[in-house]
């Protein structure tokens, strides 16, 4: 089992290596293409300050909810660990629980 998870780590991260440098020809394509002083060109570069302004948007709305989200600051505790379950002397030293209440019987219409 060990090896089949090894070989498939190793097909994800070539994959995703792949997929990496893919994504960053065709940025680099575009790039190129937005450079070119015609109509091409010109909705290639309008196209990315579109994108670039959502991006810049998503990255700004991201940082703020991971501030948001951000778990408060904890004082350490000082009290010693409380065993989770209790040792069956301390159980038998309490007193038994209230025997449950009796229901009242429901009125029948009559």
């Amino acid at each position: 089992m060990a090896e089949r998870k090894t070989w498939r780590d190793g097909v994800l991260g070539t994959l995703a290596k792949r997929m990496e440098e893919a994504g960053g020809e065709v940025m680099d394509a575009w790039r190129k293409r937005a450079r070119r002083r015609d109509r091409v060109g010109d909705v290639s570069y309008h196209g990315l300050q579109v994108v670039h302004g959502g991006l810049e948007l998503t990255v700004r709305s991201l940082g703020r909810l991971e501030r948001a989200t951000q778990p408060p600051h904890r004082a350490a505790r000082h009290e010693p660990h409380q065993p989770a379950v209790e040792a069956p002397a301390e159980r038998a030293r309490r007193p038994a629980a209230p025997p449950p209440r009796k229901r009242r019987p429901e009125p029948t219409g009559s």
